[in-house]
């Protein structure tokens, strides 16, 4: 579905990520691990069009460009970004509503709405509240939903769980298997390594915007070494 080749990306004279190369396919989840400033937040920026970059990404068989995140959107990537992103001065519904933003089916987008607030049913509860009156993992929630109202392909989430409880970081990432189980490609940036290779199919363990390890997320899981470097040291605790 998605290809990033020999992907560089620089912050002035700062290259935050040096020489990528990513393959996601369709239907899976990929995991980006790596500890605060990796690079894992960098990348998933510049797949969402949000940064320039050189090398290629390229998504179902077509070039993207830098700096595009419009058409990117449109056609079919889906950014929740670290921080949630949500509109602080907007009600719950207005910033669902911005999910619709990029879509043409208006009418089918009004339905998808509706259905969306059934399957938050927090966020229904709470249409008409200011965004920013929000806990943190109704935040999160709604970011998520409003993401989803798009109808992505590829749904990038950067750090779903930063900063929430471990009860409320677990309802993520059942969310996440939800979806992925309704057909949803994702790309999972995360520093939550080990719950976040439970749930991914594959990974990409990332070093000072260099890849270090990738492969299946459950071999990556028992081996050693990553063990020891990303993970804690916890194999057969």
């Amino acid at each position: 579905m998605l290809e990033a080749r020999n992907l560089h990306v620089h912050y002035g004279s700062i290259a935050a990520v040096r020489g990528v190369d990513i393959v996601i396919n369709a239907g899976e989840i990929v995991a980006l691990i790596g500890a605060n400033g990796a690079g894992k937040t960098t990348i998933a920026r510049a797949i969402a069009g949000l940064l320039p970059y050189r090398g290629e990404i390229s998504f179902e068989g077509r070039l993207l460009k830098p700096n595009s995140a419009e058409h990117n959107l449109r056609a079919g990537i889906a950014l929740v970004p670290e921080g949630r992103g949500i509109l602080a001065g907007m009600t719950v519904e207005e910033n669902l509503l911005m999910g619709l933003y990029s879509r043409r089916d208006k009418a089918a987008g009004k339905a998808d709405l509706a259905e969306m607030q059934e399957r938050f049913p927090i966020l229904g509860q709470r249409r008409d509240r200011m965004a920013s009156l929000l806990s943190g993992g109704e935040q999160q929630m709604l970011a998520i939903a409003r993401a989803l109202l798009s109808k992505p392909k590829l749904l990038l989430l950067d750090e779903p769980s930063l900063g929430l409880a471990p009860k409320l970081t677990d309802s993520i990432f059942d969310l996440i298997a939800d979806m992925r189980a309704k057909g949803l490609t994702i790309m999972l940036v995360e520093q939550k390594a080990r719950q976040t290779l439970r749930a991914a199919d594959r990974a990409y363990l990332l070093e000072t915007g260099r890849i270090v390890r990738s492969g299946p997320a459950q071999d990556l899981a028992a081996d050693k070494i990553v063990d020891e470097t990303f993970l804690g040291g916890s194999v057969g605790r």
